[in-house]
């Protein structure tokens, strides 16, 4: 194991010396850390992708640091990369204890980039650990953040998380945006400097790769719809819902499936008396989302807004076309008529006929199917994706004070 221990309470002397200054790599490969304190979800699966292509650049000389409590950090720390680990934690209680070692933390995560000579930091999710982390950032290695929403989700925007966001963003050197929308807004809202941000889209979660898309030929087979992700008002469940009984109330032979975390509490008025609905609402752990995604024929964004979704590229994968809305960046991921169809609005009505097109056309659904796989494993490999990457660690530099935001 490559893992650095965790700090303790005895290492507060050395935790609080003086920091070095960074030392020239010997071997000339550009050094960079990989961040990411997250436990589970899709920053941390994001991570591991990533770093698991870009440790192939014999340009850059790779090191990590991550939680030891994440879903999925004995897979990471198996790539046999160099790294920082820390304990964070695993409920409220170990939360609000972790939250005292964290200035200890601080110090031994930056004395660490000091002594292994690294030039660049790039954290590939938002945490909430990152800002008091920053407070301490020496100003001569550069950071470089994934952007993966510029602004908080409904119902996640509480204001203190809104300016965390906004100071992780005028901390950086760098952003990489998952889509034009979030670099639109980054440049505009944020006013970030245009020329230091670069849109690189999300890869494929594997989740699905050994799930077989629905057959489309069978006659007179109901189809199954897909709602996957929390149940949180933005993500327009309602919106589906309603489109849903749009659909059986016009005689389609179709079947809708919700899974997710969340309160299914405010919808039980709108599924009451819908058929074929099947609920399975909870955290659903990595190794079962595969199985969510057996025997759909559609999956169907229906949000409200969103930067982009993961499930959009984990159904590519797997070949079912999907059913969006015309927000924020999900139109820049699936591709019209060629991937899936974009719905005309946010409402049940433009829902309701833009699945109707792929369940009354199985050539269309078909061909959205095999065009989503295709595009998943030429545009949105991990493969391609650090290929996009590799070459902005490896030029990325500091701002220089008054350099934009």
């Amino acid at each position: 194991m490559h893992s650095q221990r965790v700090l303790r309470d005895q290492d507060v002397t050395a935790a609080t010396a003086p920091i070095p200054a960074a030392t020239a790599p010997a071997t000339g490969r550009r050094k960079v850390l990989i961040w990411h304190w997250g436990r589970r979800g899709g920053g941390v699966r994001y991570t591991y992708e990533l770093v698991k292509e870009l440790r192939h650049d014999p340009a850059l000389e790779l090191h990590l640091s991550l939680s030891r409590q994440g879903d999925i950090f004995t897979e990471l720390d198996a790539l046999g990369l160099p790294g920082f680990h820390i304990d964070t934690y695993t409920d409220i209680p170990s939360a609000a204890m972790a939250l005292l070692r964290l200035p200890l933390v601080r110090s031994r995560f930056w004395r660490y980039v000091r002594e292994q000579g690294i030039s660049v930091v790039v954290c590939t999710m938002s945490h909430l650990w990152d800002v008091p982390v920053l407070w301490r950032r020496p100003r001569d290695v550069a950071f470089v953040f994934v952007l993966h929403d510029a602004l908080p989700h409904p119902g996640d925007d509480v204001p203190i998380r809104k300016r965390m966001l906004d100071r992780e963003i005028a901390e950086s050197d760098g952003i990489v945006a998952l889509t034009e929308h979030t670099r639109k807004l980054v440049t505009e809202v944020n006013h970030f400097p245009s020329d230091r941000v670069w849109v690189i889209p999300l890869g494929v979660f594997p989740y699905a790769d050994s799930v077989t898309a629905a057959s489309a030929t069978a006659a007179n087979r109901q189809l199954q719809l897909l709602f996957f992700g929390r149940l949180m008002p933005y993500k327009g469940l309602d919106l589906l819902l309603d489109a849903y009984r749009m659909l059986k109330q016009a005689g389609k032979n179709v079947a809708l499936r919700i899974a997710g975390p969340g309160d299914i509490g405010p919808y039980q008025a709108q599924l009451a008396g819908l058929a074929d609905v099947d609920l399975d609402i909870r955290w659903i752990p990595e190794e079962e989302v595969g199985a969510v995604f057996r025997d759909i024929d559609i999956v169907v964004a229906p949000y409200r807004g969103a930067s982009q979704s993961g499930v959009l590229v984990t159904s590519g994968a797997a070949g079912i076309p999907a059913v969006v809305t015309p927000v924020g960046g999900l139109a820049e991921q699936v591709l019209h008529e060629q991937t899936g169809i974009v719905a005309d609005a946010a409402t049940p009505e433009a829902i309701a006929a833009a699945v109707t097109r792929l369940v009354d056309d199985a050539a269309l659904r078909q061909r959205c199917g095999k065009g989503a796989r295709r595009h998943a494993a030429e545009v949105l490999s991990w493969a391609t994706i650090a290929a996009q990457f590799s070459p902005i660690l490896r030029g990325v530099t500091p701002r220089r004070p008054g350099e934009g935001a």
